[in-house]
C-alpha cells in the first residue's frame, strides 16, 4: 500500500507544477526588428518589409494574445546614399499598406515602407550614380537599427558584343557567352523552337540555366569576369529531351535566341546560400544589420535578346542525325 500512496503524491507534485505557463524569455529580453529589404539597382521603388522578434518578456501565450504582436506600426525608416561622383542623397521610406496572409497574429492590413530613387544613369546597361545604400530604423523605446551594403552595377555582356545579332555552334565551336558580374551571378539562356502545325504555329522555350563554376579570374577582382559555354553536343542534348515527336507536325525552325543575367553583391550571395534556412539557431550568417535581424543586400539583372543562328549552325542542326525525327529546318 505504501508503494501506492507514493505513487499519488509523486503524481500531486507533477500536477501542481504544471498550474502555471512556463516563460520562455530570459529576464531584460528586448525584442528587435527584422528588416528584409534587396535592392535592385535597375528599379526605381525599393520595398522593405520590417517585422519584430516574437514576443517579449512575458509568457508567449499571453503575447500570442496580443493582435500584431510581430509588426512594429509607429517605425520610421532613412536611407543614404552614397555617391560615387556628384551629390548623394538622403530619403525617408514611405508606407504602403498591402492586405496581410490570413494568419493567427494578423488584423487588418501591414504595412511595407517603400524608397523612390533611380540608381542608374546612361544608355543601357547604366552605370551606378552610387556605391552604398546605409538605413537607419527608429522604433519607440528601442536602440536605432542600423545596416548598409554595397549596390552592385548590372551586370555587362562583353560577349556577344552589344551589336551582334547571330551566334554561331558548331560540333568544335560552342556559344561563348561572357560578361562581369558581382559576387553571385545566375545566367538563364533561351533557345526558341518554331513548331508549325496545320492550324498554328506554336513556340517552345527550352533554357538552360547555370549559377555555379562561372566565374573565371576569380582571385583578381579588378580583372574577374563570368563565361558560360555551351557545347554542340549539349544543345542537341537539351533538345532531344525537351521536344516531343509528333506525327502531325509540318516543320520546326529555330526562333530567337535570348540571354538573361543575374547578378547579387556579397551580402546576395549569402542571402542565396543560406535561403532555405538555417539549422544552427546559434549562428547568424547575416551580419550587416546593428541592433536587428534579416537582410539588406543588392541585386541586379540584364539581357540580350533577339539574337538567331547562323545559317551555318542552322543547316548543322537540321542535318543532325539525333535531330532529323523532329524535322528541323534550316531558316
Amino acid at each position: 500500500m505504501k508503494p501506492l500512496v507514493s505513487l499519488f503524491i509523486i503524481g500531486g507534485l507533477f500536477l501542481s507544477a504544471c498550474e502555471e505557463d512556463p516563460v520562455i524569455q530570459v529576464p531584460g529580453f528586448q525584442s528587435k526588428p527584422v528588416i528584409n529589404c534587396i535592392i535592385d539597382t535597375r528599379d526605381s521603388l525599393h520595398l522593405i518589409r520590417l517585422g519584430r522578434l516574437f514576443s517579449g518578456a512575458v509568457p508567449p501565450a499571453e503575447t500570442a494574445r496580443i493582435a500584431d504582436s510581430i509588426y512594429f506600426s509607429d517605425a520610421r525608416i532613412t536611407a543614404t546614399l552614397v555617391p560615387i561622383f556628384g551629390v548623394g542623397a538622403s530619403l525617408e521610406a514611405e508606407t504602403l499598406r498591402l492586405e496581410k496572409d490570413p494568419g493567427y497574429f494578423n488584423s487588418g492590413d501591414y504595412v511595407v515602407y517603400s524608397l523612390y530613387k533611380k540608381l542608374i544613369m546612361g544608355d543601357y546597361p547604366g552605370f551606378l550614380r552610387y556605391s552604398m545604400l546605409k538605413m537607419e530604423v527608429e522604433i519607440p523605446d528601442l536602440p536605432p537599427a542600423k545596416c548598409s551594403t554595397y549596390l552592385v552595377n548590372p551586370p555587362r555582356i562583353y560577349s556577344p558584343v552589344r551589336a551582334q545579332q547571330f551566334v554561331f555552334i558548331y560540333p568544335d565551336n560552342p556559344i561563348r557567352i561572357q560578361w562581369y558580374g558581382g559576387d553571385w551571378n545566375e545566367i538563364d539562356v533561351t533557345f526558341n523552337v518554331c513548331e508549325q502545325f496545320e492550324d498554328t504555329t506554336l513556340i517552345q522555350a527550352i533554357h538552360y540555366q547555370k549559377d555555379t563554376d562561372i566565374i573565371i579570374n576569380e582571385e583578381n577582382a579588378s580583372t574577374r569576369y563570368c563565361e558560360l559555354k555551351i557545347p554542340y553536343d549539349l544543345l542537341v542534348q537539351l533538345l532531344t529531351q525537351h521536344l516531343v515527336y509528333r506525327t502531325d507536325l509540318i516543320r520546326r525552325y529555330f526562333g530567337p535566341v535570348d540571354i538573361f543575367i543575374n547578378t547579387g553583391n556579397r551580402d546576395f550571395e549569402v542571402f542565396k546560400r543560406y535561403i532555405n534556412g538555417v539549422n544552427d539557431f546559434n549562428f547568424n550568417p547575416y551580419n550587416n544589420i546593428e541592433n536587428g535581424v534579416g537582410i539588406l543586400s543588392s541585386k541586379s539583372t540584364t539581357s540580350k535578346t533577339g539574337l538567331h543562328l547562323d545559317d551555318m549552325s542552322r543547316a548543322k542542326l537540321a542535318s543532325e542525325p539525333k535531330l532529323l525525327k523532329y524535322r528541323f529546318i534550316e531558316y
